[in-house]
């Protein structure tokens, strides 16, 4: 018995260093991957250019471009992080969400702004789902990215939604385009609509979409433009917790409802582990167990994870199925900007 014991032992480490010899060169091309992108950014001083949009292209053209080499271990190293590790950052992202902020942002621009992320989800649905046939994981990771925080929104919420690789792909890639281009036209409201700082970084903060790309559109208008832009933009942030849980409601028809599983396997379908690890480290991060210096840092280890994640994301993802559906996501997109636009120009004239 105890020759048998120590034989599965021998087979298992066996077979653990086996694994670990095979993917260490795939662990160590995304570790690398990933700092070498946070750190040229930084470098390049571009923080508008965003660094999980750098990795999904990576991938993208180390699967497209048919000269470069294939691997086996590439491929299973790619699902892996694809589908856990960027589960495991959606948790971490936790860390950084401090519920208490809405509260002291105020309640007429909290109010404006569930205004205007609800009628941007309702957009993208209607817009996107029902006129133009979009897939409705699809639409709604074009509705989340647009109407939260851009590429990390989209990242949290593939996975809980259950999102394939080139529904993230196309969210994040023509979103993150059209979205660069309110950094030159935005500042045009100015001029033709006569707006003060003020309105202008409420609507800035309301309609554009990363926040790297918040801070660069209201630069040019002035200070107060851009610390109005950054806290309305950062109160969207934190409104992702509450999506979550929406979001998972919405869709757990097509995975609990007609299933025959227990309460216990139920209540895990609906709320995955790393949820329920999000939702309790936005608790600890709230009551302050978790302070803002380490919840910040934390969230850092979560943006190299989900730049890994990205990047493997990517290597699943077939260029022309983003080009299929790219007219219809960028109309979708267009549709929700021009809605938060409108909503920042009109709700700004009764602050």
């Amino acid at each position: 018995m105890f020759k048998m014991i120590m034989i599965k032992e021998k087979v298992l480490s066996y077979s653990a260093l086996n694994l670990i010899k095979k993917y260490f060169p795939v662990i160590i091309f995304f570790i690398v991957s990933s700092i070498i992108i946070l750190q040229l950014i930084k470098l390049l001083n571009v923080s508008f250019v965003d660094s999980l949009l750098v990795g999904l292209l990576l991938g993208m053209i180390i699967n497209n471009i048919k000269f470069i080499p294939k691997f086996e271990s590439l491929d299973k190293g790619g699902k892996f992080a694809g589908k856990h590790v960027l589960e495991f950052s959606v948790m971490l992202m936790g860390a950084s969400i401090f519920f208490p902020d809405l509260i002291d942002n105020g309640l007429k621009i909290l109010l404006i702004i569930i205004l205007g992320i609800s009628g941007s989800m309702l957009i993208s649905y209607l817009v996107g789902h029902k006129i133009f046939k979009l897939e409705k994981k699809l639409a709604t990771l074009v509705g989340v990215g647009n109407s939260i925080c851009g590429n990390s929104a989209v990242a949290i919420v593939a996975p809980i939604i259950n999102a394939n690789s080139s529904q993230i792909a196309a969210a994040i890639g023509i979103s993150a385009i059209l979205g660069a281009s309110q950094i030159i036209l935005l500042p045009l409201l100015v001029p033709i609509f006569g707006i003060e700082e003020f309105e202008y970084g409420l609507v800035a903060g309301l309609s554009v979409y990363a926040v790297a790309q918040v801070v660069a559109a209201a630069s040019t208008i002035g200070p107060q433009a851009v610390n109005v832009a950054t806290l309305v933009k950062l109160t969207r942030v934190i409104l992702l917790a509450p999506l979550i849980l929406i979001l998972k409601l919405f869709f757990k028809s097509e995975n609990i409802s007609k299933s025959n599983d227990s309460l216990h396997t139920k209540i895990f379908k609906f709320l995955p582990w790393f949820v329920i690890g999000f939702l309790s480290l936005c608790l600890l991060r709230s009551i302050n167990i978790i302070d803002q210096s380490l919840g910040q840092d934390i969230r850092s280890i979560a943006k190299y994870l989900f730049i890994i994640s990205m990047i493997a994301i990517g290597l699943s993802v077939d260029i022309k199925k983003i080009i299929d559906v790219g007219p219809r996501v960028a109309i979708t997109i267009i549709s929700i900007i021009s809605f938060m636009i409108c909503v920042g120009l009109i709700s700004s004239k009764f602050i």
